[in-house]
């Protein structure tokens, strides 16, 4: 009798740490809508790899620079939706922010076509295994597709699960930008 008394009594305890466990990273903000700075999280490791050209590329190299950081996938329908509002943004904005890529469970040449046909000019990281992913595992971003900002420090301060929209995207990163 006890044992279906506290088996219910387990699940539901489950079902609410697995809730609590994809709310955002346990951040303070709605999605698309700045972390409080004092909030936020850096990747949990080093973020570098290979670009879809095969060429080294380290975060670190964006030191002081807000980054924007896109998840995607060739085989993602959503990622292809978005592809030209993350591409005109970037043209906007590419003296004062960086912008890159990160293809997940891809293969090259998918990736390689998808850049091609959706005109995609900044660099991407080429993750086949999600490796990379899991340095941001703090915030999820292996939902594709995902779309981060990154402050001057490196920490996440917004995130975009889903496709991200120009309307959204564009005054989230003013807002990013303008912090000193």
């Amino acid at each position: 009798m006890i044992r279906r008394a506290v088996a219910p009594a387990l699940l539901a305890a489950a079902a609410l740490m697995l809730a609590a466990g994809c709310s955002g990273g346990g951040t303070a903000a709605e999605p698309g809508e700045p972390i409080p700075a004092g909030d936020r999280r850096s990747p949990a490791a080093a973020v570098a790899g290979e670009t879809l050209e095969g060429e080294p590329l380290d975060l670190a190299s964006y030191e002081g620079k807000v980054v924007v950081v896109n998840f995607w996938a060739s085989w993602c329908g959503p990622c292809r939706a978005e592809a030209p509002a993350l591409e005109a943004t970037y043209q906007e904005n590419k003296d004062e922010v960086a912008f890159l890529g990160v293809d997940i469970k891809d293969t090259r040449d998918g990736a390689k076509a998808f850049v091609r046909k959706y005109g995609s000019t900044y660099p991407s990281l080429f993750d086949p295994e999600g490796k990379i992913t899991h340095s941001f595992s703090s915030v999820n971003p292996s939902a594709l597709p995902t779309t981060l900002i990154l402050d001057r420090e490196g920490r996440v301060a917004v995130q975009f699960p889903g496709i991200v929209h120009k309307s959204r995207l564009d005054p989230a990163l003013a807002k990013i930008v303008a912090e000193k």
